[in-house]
C-alpha cells in the first residue's frame, strides 16, 4: 500500500522536476537556444486542453452518459481544420501589435476603450475560477484516495489540511517565478512552455498506461468489455447516443460548438497558441497532430468508463475510475503513475490560465483605475509585483470555487462553465477579424448582454444547488416570477440546462452586437483599426501621416520613457529593432519614421500595460513635453484641403474656358454661336 507521505513526497518531487524543466528551458533561451521553436513541441502545449477534465472527467462522462463525452474532443479537431485561416490571421495581427491577451485585442480593435477591456476581463475571471478549482478538486480528490482510499469533501476539512490549497500555493509560485519573472509578456516563457509540453507527454502515457491495463489485463480485450455493457440491461444505453432525458442531438450539437470555441477562447489556449507561438507555420503540424494526440488520449476512455461499472464501481464515483481500477486489481504504482499524470493535467491548466488572467487584470482593470486616479507616475515600480499578485489571487478564487460549488458538482460540469462563458468572447472576436461595420458599442452591449445571461441561467443554477441562494429562485422565479426562472428563461423549457443556457445567451449576445453595431457610427480610430485587423494580410507597411505634432521627443528620450515599463534591457532591444526596422540614421529621418516611432514605442509599452493604458500614457507624456498640438494641426490641414480643392476646380473651368474661346475664334458659323454663348456663360457664373 502507498503512505500518505510517499504519495505526497513523490508528487512534491515532481513538481521539483517541473521546475527543473522550466529552469533548464529559461536558461537555454538566455543563451540564445531555444529548446520551444519546432512545430511539435509547439502542438504538446497545445494540449494544455487535456486537464483533469480529460484525464478523470471523461471517464465519469462516459461512464453516465456514454459516447457524449466525445464531443469535447470533435469540437477541436473540427476547429483544427480553419486554423490556418482563423488562428493565422489571430496571430498576425496579435504580434504585429504586442497583443498579450483577448481583452487586449479587443480594446485595441474597438478604440483602445478601457469599458471593453474590463468587461472582458470580468466576465473571463468569472468564467475561469470555476475551471481553476476543477483542477484543484481532482488534485485533492485522487490524492485522498491514493493515500486514504477515499474521498474526504472541503466542507469537512480544514484549509490547512486542504491538499488542494498547497497544490494552490506551489502552482502559485511556479507561475510566478516561470510566468512573472519579467514585466514584458510578449516576453516568451520557453521555460514554461517546455514544462507543459513535457506534462503533455506524461498525461498520455499514464492514460495509456492505464488503459492497457484494463483492456488486456484485467479483461481480454475491448471485445469482453463492450459486451458485457450490451448484454447488461442497467449499461445497456449506454452505448446508444441518446442516453437520457437531457442527452439529445442538440445537446451533442451545443458541446461541439462550446469545445469548437474553448479550443481558441480559453484564456490558456490564446496564450499558447498565439503568445507562446514562435512561427506561424507551426500552426500547419497542430492541425493534424493535435487532432491526433486528442484521438490517443481519449483512445480507452469507454473501456476505462464500463470496465470500472462491470467491475463494481458505482457511477457515482466514475470521476475517478481511472485511479480506483489499479487500486482495485493491485498495481498501486501504476495507480502512482496515474496520479501524477492527473497532477500534469491540472498543474499545466492552472500555472498557464493564472499567468493570461493575471495580466488581463493588470492591463484592464488595475492600470484604467490608476491612471483615473492619477497616479500612474508612481505606478512602473510596482507593476511587476501587482502582476505577481494577480497570479496568487486568480488562484486563491479558484481554490475558494472549489471550497464552495466543488462538491455539488462533476468535473464535467464545472469544466462546461466555463466552456459557455468564454464562448461569449466569439461573436465580438469573429467580428474584429471579419467584419469591418462592428463598433465599440455593439460589442460592450453584445458581451455585456452574453455575460449577464450565461451567469444567471448557468452559474446562478449551480450556486443555488450549493445552497448559496434560496432554492425558491429555481421553482418559481425571483419574486415570485415565473417567466425569469434561471432554468426556464421567458418561458423555454424541455432544454437541459446548458443548452438553454448556450441559446439565450448567445442569442442576446450575437443579436445586441450585430444590432446596436448597425446603428451606430465607429470611430475614425475604430476604423483606422478595422481596416488593419480585417484586412492584416493586406495591410501595406508604412504608417500613413494621420497625427501630427509640433515636437516629438528623439530616440534616447524615447528609450528612457520605455525604460520605466520593460525595463532598461528590454528598451535597448526594442531601440535597436526600430532602427534596423526603417533602416535610416535619426538625423535622415523625415516626419514619416518619427510617427513610426512614436506608434512603435506605443505599441511596445502596450505589450506590458495594454494598449488602452499605453494610449492615455503616451498621451500623457507627450502633453508634458508640449508635442500634441493634433487638433490645431486638423483644422489648418481642413482650410488647406478645402483651398487645394477650390484652387484645382477653378483652374478645370478655366481651362474648359480656354477651349470654348479658341473655338469661338475658329467658328464663323453662326449655327452654333447660341450654344457657345451658352456654354460660355455658364463657366463663367460657375468660376465667380
Amino acid at each position: 500500500m502507498l503512505s500518505p507521505e510517499l504519495v505526497a513526497v513523490i508528487a512534491f518531487g515532481y513538481l521539483l522536476l517541473l521546475f527543473a524543466i522550466a529552469y533548464y528551458g529559461d536558461r537555454q533561451r538566455a543563451k540564445g537556444r531555444s529548446v520551444i521553436a519546432n512545430p511539435y513541441i509547439y502542438t504538446l502545449s497545445l494540449a494544455v486542453y487535456c486537464t483533469a477534465w480529460t484525464f478523470f472527467g471523461s471517464v465519469g462522462k462516459a461512464a453516465t452518459q456514454g459516447a457524449t463525452f466525445l464531443t469535447i474532443y470533435l469540437g477541436p479537431t473540427l476547429m483544427a481544420f480553419f486554423w490556418w485561416f482563423v488562428l493565422r490571421k489571430l496571430l498576425r495581427v496579435c504580434k504585429d501589435n504586442n497583443l498579450t491577451t483577448m481583452s487586449d485585442f479587443l480594446t485595441l480593435r474597438y478604440g483602445k476603450g478601457a469599458l471593453l477591456g474590463a468587461l472582458v476581463t470580468l466576465g473571463v475571471l468569472l468564467a475561469v475560477v470555476p475551471y481553476i478549482g476543477l483542477q484543484l478538486k481532482s488534485v485533492s480528490n485522487t490524492f485522498n484516495i491514493l493515500a486514504y482510499h477515499e474521498v474526504i469533501s472541503p466542507l469537512t476539512t480544514p484549509v490547512y489540511q486542504d491538499t488542494a490549497f498547497y497544490v494552490a500555493l506551489i502552482l502559485a509560485v511556479f507561475g510566478i517565478l516561470f510566468g512573472a519573472r519579467h514585466l514584458d509578456p510578449t516576453e516568451r516563457h520557453e521555460g514554461m512552455v517546455a514544462a507543459v509540453a513535457f506534462e503533455s507527454l506524461i498525461k498520455l502515457l499514464a492514460f495509456l498506461a492505464v488503459g492497457i491495463l484494463v483492456s488486456y489485463g484485467i479483461f481480454q480485450g475491448w471485445g469482453e468489455i463492450f459486451g458485457g455493457i450490451r448484454h447488461n440491461p442497467q449499461f445497456r444505453q449506454l452505448l446508444s447516443v441518446n442516453t437520457g432525458a437531457h442527452d439529445s442531438y442538440l445537446l451533442i450539437m451545443v458541446q461541439t460548438i462550446l469545445a469548437m470555441g474553448a479550443i481558441l477562447f480559453l484564456p490558456r489556449q490564446f496564450h499558447m497558441a498565439v503568445v507562446e507561438n514562435t512561427d506561424e507555420k507551426h500552426i500547419l503540424t497542430a492541425m493534424w497532430l493535435l487532432p491526433l494526440y486528442l484521438l490517443l488520449i481519449n483512445l480507452f476512455v469507454m473501456p476505462i468508463a464500463f470496465a470500472g461499472l462491470l467491475l463494481g464501481f458505482p457511477s457515482s464515483e466514475a470521476d475517478t475510475f481511472v485511479l480506483r481500477i489499479p487500486l482495485q486489481s493491485g498495481h498501486p504504482y501504476l495507480a502512482l503513475l496515474t496520479f501524477i499524470g492527473g497532477l500534469s493535467a491540472s498543474t499545466a491548466m492552472v500555472a498557464v490560465s493564472s499567468i493570461a488572467v493575471s495580466t488581463m487584470l493588470l492591463n484592464n482593470l488595475v492600470l484604467p483605475l490608476t491612471i483615473r486616479l492619477n497616479l500612474q507616475e508612481h505606478l512602473p515600480p510596482h507593476l511587476l509585483t501587482i502582476k505577481r499578485l494577480g497570479i496568487l489571487l486568480v488562484i486563491l478564487l479558484g481554490f475558494i470555487t472549489y471550497r464552495l460549488i466543488g462538491p455539488s458538482a462533476m468535473l464535467v460540469d464545472m469544466g462546461l462553465i466555463a466552456f459557455c462563458g468564454v464562448i461569449q468572447l466569439a461573436p465580438a472576436i469573429l467580428g474584429a477579424l471579419y467584419w469591418r461595420e462592428a463598433t465599440k458599442w455593439g460589442a460592450i452591449a453584445g458581451l455585456g448582454a452574453g455575460f449577464l445571461l450565461w451567469a444567471y441561467t448557468l452559474v446562478l443554477p449551480y450556486l443555488i444547488e450549493a445552497g448559496l441562494f434560496h432554492p425558491g429562485i429555481l421553482e418559481h422565479g425571483p419574486l415570485g416570477l415565473a417567466v425569469l426562472k434561471p432554468i426556464a428563461f421567458l418561458g423555454l423549457s424541455g432544454l437541459d440546462h446548458l443548452s438553454h443556457a448556450f441559446f439565450w445567451s448567445l442569442f442576446f449576445n450575437i443579436g445586441i452586437f450585430v444590432s446596436v453595431s448597425l446603428l451606430t457610427a465607429a470611430s475614425p480610430l475604430e476604423v483606422e483599426q478595422a481596416r488593419r485587423f480585417v484586412g492584416i494580410f493586406e495591410l501595406e507597411e508604412g504608417l500613413p501621416l494621420e497625427r501630427r505634432y509640433t515636437y516629438l521627443p528623439n530616440l534616447d528620450q524615447f528609450t528612457c520613457f520605455m525604460e520605466k515599463f520593460i525595463g532598461k534591457q528590454k528598451a535597448r532591444e526594442a531601440r535597436q529593432g526600430f532602427l534596423k526596422q526603417v533602416e535610416l540614421p535619426e538625423k535622415e529621418w523625415g516626419d514619416r519614421e518619427k510617427l513610426q516611432l512614436e506608434a512603435y514605442v506605443e505599441r511596445t509599452i502596450a505589450g506590458s500595460i495594454g494598449p488602452a493604458a499605453a494610449r492615455v500614457i503616451m498621451d500623457g507624456y507627450l502633453s508634458s513635453l508640449g508635442s500634441r498640438m493634433e487638433g490645431v494641426f486638423d483644422l489648418f490641414g481642413q482650410v488647406s484641403s478645402s483651398l487645394e480643392e477650390s484652387q484645382q476646380k477653378l483652374k478645370r473651368r478655366v481651362a474648359e474656358l480656354s477651349v470654348l474661346y479658341e473655338a469661338a475664334r475658329t467658328l464663323t458659323s453662326t449655327l452654333y454661336l447660341p450654344e457657345l454663348i451658352e456654354g460660355v456663360l455658364d463657366l463663367l457664373v460657375d468660376v465667380r
